[in-house]
């Protein structure tokens, strides 16, 4: 039950992390945004490898170095990167229905390269999962289609991050085979991440700048304040996605990624509560993004039972 436990908070943190970007995101372009995001992450990682893990920074195989290294590239390059842009283009809610893909993908993945099995209750879970993020997103989808090109696009980036996620959580459980240590794996594989993601982030950089443009009528000192608040929200966004990640890494040590993958996909649940809550001047949560969302959690909770036949 730890591990069902180390989800719901990998849920948590991942909800939280997409609430936070969007407010974020409204002064801050989103690849730099993912730079300072990720950059608060390594500092959480790096002060609790520091109290304690400080013994395994020695200890790392050569073999473990390549796998984390692919391990920073797939998660934040290809997982956090395009959250973010898919997050600044539809929405946090949205996004989060289909970053929530992950765990289709992780099923796949894990029962094709892993050999691990899977529990016809697990496999009904994931079917809801998906079920619920389709239900949930198919207007939206065929708005966009016809509207405007740029949403379609954010759902194309989002669930290119659900199946980064659903990738990362395979190759997680098989470094931890290698080298168990899940924290020390976590912020050597964020310091890759940075180091990885620094050349686009200079490139946008230079491209459109950091800062979003301020209205044209809009006082200079409201702007900084503005720009100030976005790096708030974005750092504390890392912040955040740090602990999930590191509750994520702790999970799938003790459980199998067939389990661990849909309970931290029910993190949209969170999501529109808190977008309710905090963000209804900047997206609408509808009836059928509620059912959806109710429909993931309800196939949560068969993967929960299923885990423990």
């Amino acid at each position: 039950m730890a591990a069902v436990g180390l989800s719901i908070l990998a849920a948590f943190g991942f909800a939280s992390s997409a609430i936070l970007s969007r407010q974020g995101m409204q002064a801050i372009f989103p690849l730099p945004g993912v730079m300072v995001s990720l950059f608060f992450s390594f500092l959480l990682a790096s002060a609790m490898v520091l109290i304690f893990a400080f013994s395994d920074i020695s200890g790392i195989p050569q073999v473990a170095v390549l796998w984390i290294l692919a391990l920073g590239v797939m998660n934040f390059l290809g997982g956090r990167s395009q959250n973010f842009l898919s997050v600044n283009l539809i929405g946090a809610s949205r996004a989060s229905l289909f970053v929530s893909s992950q765990a289709p993908f992780a099923a796949i993945f894990a029962i094709t390269f892993t050999g691990e099995t899977i529990h016809p209750l697990v496999a009904l879970g994931t079917v809801a999962v998906v079920g619920g993020l389709l239900f949930a997103s198919g207007d939206s989808i065929r708005e966009g289609w016809r509207t405007d090109k740029s949403f379609l696009i954010g759902y194309l980036m989002a669930l290119g991050a659900g199946a980064s996620y659903g990738a990362t959580n395979v190759m997680a459980k098989h470094t931890l085979g290698i080298y168990d240590s899940p924290l020390m794996m976590t912020a050597f594989s964020m310091l890759i991440g940075l180091v990885v993601l620094s050349p686009l982030v200079g490139a946008s950089a230079v491209h459109s700048g950091v800062i979003r443009p301020r209205s044209p009528d809009g006082p200079e000192s409201h702007a900084f304040l503005r720009s100030l608040w976005s790096f708030k929200y974005v750092a504390l966004a890392g912040i955040a996605s740090g602990v999930a990640v590191i509750s994520w890494y702790f999970a799938v040590q003790r459980a199998d990624v067939v389990v661990i993958s849909p309970i931290v996909s029910s993190s949209p649940l969170v999501t529109l509560f808190l977008a309710h809550l905090f963000l209804t001047r900047l997206e609408r949560v509808t009836r059928r993004l509620v059912f959806g969302a109710l429909l993931t959690v309800a196939g949560v909770g068969f993967v929960v039972v299923g885990s423990q036949l």
